[in-house]
């Protein structure tokens, strides 16, 4: 006969191991606010070396730089994480690109294409290769974006330097944007099938 703390202690472990940790929930939720706060104000804002730009498009534009240092800080301190924590899976969640975890992968991609949606949460599989593909595409976006707040000037035409890193910028966005739409689509329709992704990613505490 099984005793029932070891038994609830197995079930703890189990709901433990389908919730995301705390700090992994919170910098995925600065990731959302500065990302969706940086494209809306993309929307707004023009360059510096706009002729007559408006005082809006001046302000949205120093707001975009602040916040856009604000995303490159998290995007360090979430590597930094996923570097030095196998919590939520580390690397191997983020990048399941080689042996058993590339096969998950497949697998997800086969019922995929069967019409059924993988199941997300603290797993490696097509999730785990989502994020970390995610990750990748808002590094390079902030990567790009830091270097433009330190060479960018504060009028005048730009260099060929920072002409590169300012379009390479903008290249960039265009899958951010694409991420972002397609990310937040698949949360709600886990969230409309029952899963309970979203609950799980933004609760206060883990396991509640």
């Amino acid at each position: 006969m099984v005793d029932q703390n070891e038994a609830t202690g197995k079930h703890d472990d189990i709901v433990a191991a389908k919730s995301w940790s705390q700090p992994t929930r919170l910098l995925h939720l600065g990731l959302v606010v500065t990302v969706t706060a940086q494209l809306a104000l993309s929307l707004l804002m023009e360059s510096p070396d706009e002729a007559n730009i408006s005082a809006l498009a001046a302000a949205t534009f120093e707001a975009h730089e602040v916040i856009g240092m604000a995303a490159l800080l998290i995007v360090l301190i979430h590597w930094g994480w996923s570097l030095a924590n196998q919590v939520d899976g580390g690397l191997k969640h983020l990048f399941p690109w080689f042996g058993s975890a590339r096969h998950e992968v497949i697998g997800d991609l086969k019922a995929l294409f069967d019409g059924q949606l993988p199941p997300g949460g603290v797993r490696g599989g097509l999730p785990g290769f989502v994020h970390g593909l995610g990750l990748l595409i808002i590094t390079a976006m902030a990567a790009t974006g830091g270097v433009l707040f330190f060479i960018l000037p504060e009028s005048g035409s730009f260099s060929s330097t920072v002409e590169i890193f300012a379009e390479s910028h903008e290249m960039i966005a265009v899958f951010v944007w694409l991420y972002w739409g397609g990310h937040g689509a698949t949360a709600i329709l886990h969230h409309l099938q029952g899963d309970s992704v979203l609950k799980d990613m933004f609760k206060l505490r883990r396991g509640k």
